[in-house]
């Protein structure tokens, strides 16, 4: 009963990895194209649409360590869909922008860290490390774009005006394959990429800007926040723009911090549900070989962690209608590449 005891407060405090914003629209499950007047979303289910020569798609991959095939695996309708979804119709050099949803992350795999922290009761230390390091997903993710890819260019849609997109784990796994294939598509609009734990030097960060600093171009619009608020160490825009700001080809573009609790987009509240998780410095536990839960990591400053933790998370600000702010950035910077 201990041990049964033990995993279930393991598995509702290692947190890190779980996306929990509620969804009351239900979400949009497989591949589908997505058009949106900021009010109803209409879905094209599969990749077939008229006219494939004449449009210029932006594929967005969801984030999240692994995604898990079933009924809440897709975006959420009234989030990303619904907001980004809105630059679908825009004209671009007489060619048609269409925002097209990949369905198919299920299939790169991938652990989760939850297994992980079973086997080893804990996380955080090398074992659990290198067990999820032989089970990566990430990188399984390149075929499983390459294969929509392939599939659209088939069906008629130049790879010059295929771009790709994506949010988190997304924004890291479509830098990663603009980097490692860059003759695939034409290039990416990264959000907030970030895709590894909390833990302070994790190998997991390392891991992935050490690749990504090795490419000699990534050409892509990367967004990031001063105030993400993913628990993802070193993940805002200071420490991102940091490491990763001489790879040539990127373009950056900061959004906003904090006006008082919320975020402010060119005068527009955001009024973001989604609160801190992270982004104050934490410690390790002195004497500790493997953490139960990852707060049982020490806050260095706690009066900065108690005023924090009650503000608005700048990582979903995509799908909100403050973003749309920057809807315009977007297309422009596609333009600049068709």
């Amino acid at each position: 009963m201990k041990k049964i005891f033990f995993i279930t407060i393991f598995l509702l405090s290692l947190n890190t990895f779980a996306e929990a914003r509620e969804c009351k629209s239900g979400h949009i499950n497989g591949d589908a194209f997505i058009y949106s007047d900021g009010k109803k979303v209409k879905v094209i289910k599969g990749t077939d649409i008229p006219n494939p020569a004449n449009k210029i798609i932006i594929i967005f991959n969801k984030g999240g360590w692994k995604v898990k095939q079933g009924q809440d695996s897709g975006e959420c309708k009234n989030h990303i869909p619904k907001q980004l979804g809105q630059i679908s119709g825009t004209k671009i050099k007489g060619k048609e922008l269409v925002l097209f949803i990949n369905g198919r992350l299920h299939k790169a795999g991938g652990a989760d860290g939850y297994a992980c922290g079973w086997k080893f009761k804990g996380a955080f230390h090398q074992p659990w490390y290198d067990c999820i390091f032989e089970n990566w997903g990430i990188p399984n993710r390149v075929n499983v774009n390459k294969e929509i890819i392939d599939e659209l260019v088939a069906k008629g849609t130049p790879r010059n005006q295929i771009f790709m997109s994506g949010l988190s784990c997304g924004g890291i796994d479509t830098l990663r394959h603009k980097g490692l294939h860059p003759e695939d598509f034409n290039a990416t609009i990264s959000f907030m990429p970030n895709c590894w734990d909390r833990k302070p030097d994790t190998p997991l960060r390392k891991m992935q800007i050490d690749e990504l600093k090795s490419f000699k171009k990534i050409d892509a619009l990367v967004f990031t926040s001063p105030v993400d608020g993913e628990p993802d160490w070193h993940s805002n825009s200071e420490w991102m723009k940091k490491d990763l700001k001489n790879i040539p080809g990127l373009q950056w573009v900061d959004t906003p911090g904090h006006t008082g609790k919320d975020i402010t987009i060119n005068g527009k509240k955001c009024k973001i549900a989604d609160k801190m998780k992270g982004g104050w410095e934490e410690a390790w536990p002195e004497g500790k070989e493997k953490l139960t839960s990852d707060k049982k990591f020490i806050k260095v400053d706690k009066k900065l962690y108690k005023e924090m933790k009650k503000k608005a998370a700048g990582h979903y600000l995509i799908s909100y209608s403050c973003f749309n702010y920057y809807h315009p950035k977007i297309i422009e910077y596609i333009n600049s590449k068709i």
